[in-house]
C-alpha cells in the first residue's frame, strides 16, 4: 500500500465514481488516492464511456489496470451472484484479495453491502467529495457547487430520500 504525505491507502474503484465525477469535472477530488486500481472490466467501461488515461493522469490520479483471472473470477463465471455485474465482482475480488482493506470506491448498493458485510471500507462519489473539501482540497463554494452538479446533472442514481439527506449533510457541512 502506498503512504505518501497527504496521500490515502490504496483504493480499488468501480466506474460509477470515475464516471460521476468527470461528469461535473472533479476528477481531481480523487488525486489522493494512490494508486487507483480498475480492474480490467472496469477499465473497460470507462473506456467505453471516453474516459482515457490521459485524461485521469492529467487529473493527477495514479492508476493500475489489473486483469482479474484466477480460481475467484472462475468461481464468479461459474455461479455469478445475483445482482452483481462483472465488473462489479472483479471489483469484490480484488477487495478480497486486499482481505478488505483496500479502500473501495463504489456508487453501487449491491456492491457496497457486499463489500460492507466483510469490513471493508467503502466510499461513494458524495462521500469522495466530502472528503476532498474536509481536507481543503475544494473550497466551500467548490464544494456546494460540486454536490449539486453530483446531484442534478450527474449520471448517478440515488433515492429521493437520500438526495435530501445528502442535502442536509451539505447544509450542516458548510454552516
Amino acid at each position: 500500500m502506498s503512504r505518501g504525505a497527504c496521500r490515502v491507502p490504496e483504493a480499488i474503484s468501480d466506474t460509477g465514481p470515475i464516471l460521476h465525477l468527470h461528469e461535473i469535472g472533479r476528477l481531481e477530488a480523487l488525486a489522493p488516492v494512490a494508486p487507483l486500481i480498475f480492474p480490467n472490466r472496469v477499465w473497460k467501461e470507462l473506456r467505453q464511456r471516453g474516459l482515457e488515461r490521459s485524461s485521469l493522469e492529467g487529473a493527477g490520479l495514479d492508476l493500475t489496470v489489473v486483469d482479474v483471472e484466477g480460481s475467484g473470477w472462475e468461481r464468479f463465471l461459474s455461479n455469478p451472484e445475483p445482482g452483481l455485474q462483472p465488473a462489479d465482482a472483479q471489483v469484490f475480488l480484488l477487495a478480497e484479495e486486499s482481505r478488505f482493506e483496500a479502500l473501495v470506491l463504489t456508487d453501487d448498493l449491491v456492491l457496497r453491502r457486499r463489500l460492507e458485510a466483510h469490513g471493508a471500507t467503502v466510499v461513494g462519489s458524495v462521500g469522495i467529495l466530502i472528503r476532498a473539501h474536509a481536507s481543503g482540497r475544494l473550497l466551500r463554494n467548490e464544494f456546494e457547487r460540486s454536490m449539486e452538479s453530483l446531484l442534478e446533472e450527474s449520471s448517478l442514481h440515488l433515492s429521493r430520500a437520500f438526495r435530501a439527506y445528502v442535502r442536509k449533510l451539505l447544509a450542516d457541512l458548510v454552516q
